[in-house]
């Protein structure tokens, strides 16, 4: 059976977003972030979306949103040829919308609800990215975490749920002076 795999950063102080930003800056994480996601599904909440400001290219990106319409209004330049006719409105909630394809590899779905969403209905890895209350609902569903812990206390707003009693740490996959990366598996789910 396939699971989710989780992918997120987070301070000492468990600080992962701050007025929907990332309140640091560290290119070496956002390549190793871009090296695991990269032909992947990457699923996010409508916030971390909007912090984004664009899909992010060469992965499906599932957004879970529980306003489609709304998505639409806020991002015409993405989902403006978009429209919910008589037969989307009529189809169970939860169901994915299949909305734009960018060509090289770059595809934006909706999706309502998390527990909609199936792993094994993708060739690739599914990758959980933010935001809080996404990690909260998903890393009981996740086989796999990998957890950048940058190297300071800051200033935040969203905060990274607890995840060690759930979690076992596998691997330390690098080490740095302002970051290390953590591979973590799921005590109760085998991949």
């Amino acid at each position: 059976m396939k699971h989710f795999k989780a992918i997120a950063a987070m301070s000492e102080n468990r600080v992962i977003g701050n007025g929907n930003k990332i309140p640091w800056h560290l290119p070496e994480d956002f390549k190793w972030f871009k090296k695991m996601t990269s032909g992947n599904v990457v699923v996010m909440g409508r916030k971390t979306f909007e912090s984004l400001g664009r899909p992010l290219p060469n992965r499906i990106n599932v957004i879970l949103t529980r306003h489609p319409r709304l998505m639409r209004l806020q991002h015409p330049e993405i989902f403006g040829s978009f429209t919910l006719g008589t037969r989307a409105r009529g189809l169970r909630k939860g169901y994915q919308l299949p909305l734009l394809k960018t060509g090289e590899g770059t595809e934006v779905r909706l999706q309502r609800n998390l527990l909609k969403l199936d792993p094994e209905e993708y060739s690739t890895d599914v990758f959980i990215c933010g935001g809080a209350q996404i990690y909260e609902q998903a890393l009981p569903l996740c086989s796999d975490l990998y957890l950048t812990r940058v190297k300071r206390v800051c200033e935040g707003d969203a905060f990274f749920p607890r995840f060690e009693d759930q979690f076992s740490l596998v691997s330390v996959v690098k080490d740095s002076t302002d970051f290390t990366i953590e591979h973590y598996r799921h005590k109760n789910l085998l991949t």
